[in-house]
Parts: structure tokens; sequence; C-alpha cells
């Protein structure tokens, strides 16, 4: 009886997201949830993206068992470097993806300026990684025009971003007036822009191409100079 009682009062001290843990398709949708509900700046940007991750859930639905195991492959290695880079701030430690130590570089900023550096970090940091580290170049090039389904729930999850961000920044909803409402396609635009120029950094990876290297510090130079006006002009 005894033992029962302190299963009982452990299950009762856990997260109510807990047992919820095994109807999520894969581990780290569960580990976006927590971090997406703790107290950390982590929270910010790991509800956004569980949020997204649910938008591509849904997309998936009426997929096949062979898209669906491949895009979710993708996505538990690309969701791993930024729950990776919360584990290290939780302790203490240096981020180990330089594209994401701008985002916990300071604890003190607005929730839309983690919002902006998070998209920053994920969209021009790991992505090429992420779709080299997950598929092989027979496999990317035969998955790629199935990636358009990210560009959906992209613009969907763009669209909160960019609401709450003119709600609460004066800066922004004076940009979003004085341009007459054109700042928000633009923002679009460029997010599809970020995308695939991180797949034509993939196959410069894959083909071993010289303007591999060229490219990666282009995008690395303009990544640094986003953040400094996300930091800068909010």
């Amino acid at each position: 009886m005894k033992y029962f009682i302190v299963i009982l009062f452990t299950l009762c001290l856990l997260p109510k997201s807990y047992s919820q843990q095994k109807s999520y398709p894969f581990y780290q949708l569960y580990q976006l949830d927590s971090i997406g509900q703790s107290p950390s700046i982590s929270r910010h940007f790991g509800s956004l993206y569980f949020n997204f991750l649910q938008l591509i859930e849904k997309k998936l639905a009426n997929a096949d068992s062979t898209t669906k195991r491949f895009i979710r492959h993708f996505e538990i290695v690309f969701a791993q470097f930024y729950i990776d880079a919360c584990s290290a701030y939780s302790r203490n430690e240096q981020i180990p993806l330089p594209a994401w130590r701008a985002y916990f570089s300071d604890s003190t900023l607005q929730f839309f300026q983690y919002y902006l550096l998070g998209a920053n970090a994920h969209l021009n940091g790991g992505l090429a990684e992420a779709i080299a580290g997950s598929y092989t170049q027979a496999e990317w090039m035969n998955l790629k025009k199935k990636y358009i389904l990210f560009n959906k729930c992209l613009n969907q999850t763009f669209k909160k971003v960019y609401s709450e961000t003119t709600t609460n920044s004066k800066r922004a909803k004076l940009l979003s007036v004085i341009t007459f409402g054109f700042a928000k396609p633009a923002g679009q635009y460029y997010l599809y822009k970020w995308r695939k120029r991180q797949m034509r950094l993939t196959e410069y990876f894959y083909e071993k191409s010289d303007n591999y290297k060229k490219l990666l510090d282009k995008i690395n130079g303009k990544k640094e100079k986003i953040d400094r006006l996300v930091f800068a002009q909010f």
C-alpha cells in the first residue's frame, strides 16, 4: 500500500502536460511544449515553435506514412538545436550552436523580440545543417517539393508574430502605417526567400561546391545584422 501511495503522490507532482506525452508524434514536441510553459526566456520561441509544429502535424494528417516519417525525422533534428540551446542556457553553459547565442544573450527583451531573434536563428542559422543532417542528397531531392507545406504553416505563424509585434511595438506599428501595410507581405516574402536560400546552401553542401562557404558567410553576416536591428529598434 505504501508504494501505491508514493507512486500516486509522485504522479500528482508531475506537470499536467506529462500525461499527454504519449500523444505526441515525437518526444521533441513534448519538450517544446514544456519549454513553452516554463518561466525562462526560452518559453517565448518555445511556445511559438511548438504551435508551428502543431500546424505541420495538421498538414501531415492525410499524408502517406513515408512522408510523415521523413518530415518528422527532419523536425526532430531541427528542434533538437533549439532544445539543446535551452538546456545549455538553463545550466549557465555556452550555447552550443552559435546561431542561438544572440537569443539568450539578454534576458530583458520584449516577447516579440525573442520571436524575431528566434525566427532569425531558426531560418538563417541551422536550417541547412538540419536538412543535410536528416537526409541523403537523393532523399532530399525527392522530398524537396513536399516542403511547400512549411511555407504555408510559416505564413500562418508569421501573421501571429506580425500582429503581436505591431500591437506591442510603437515602431513596428509606425512602420506598418507608413508602408500602408506593405511591411506584412514584404515580411512573408523575406521568410520565403530565407528558406529558399538555405535550401540552395544545402545543395551546395551536398555538391561540395566552393559556393557553400561563400553563401554561408553571406548568410551569417545578414543574420548578425538582423539580430542587431532587433536589439536596437524595438
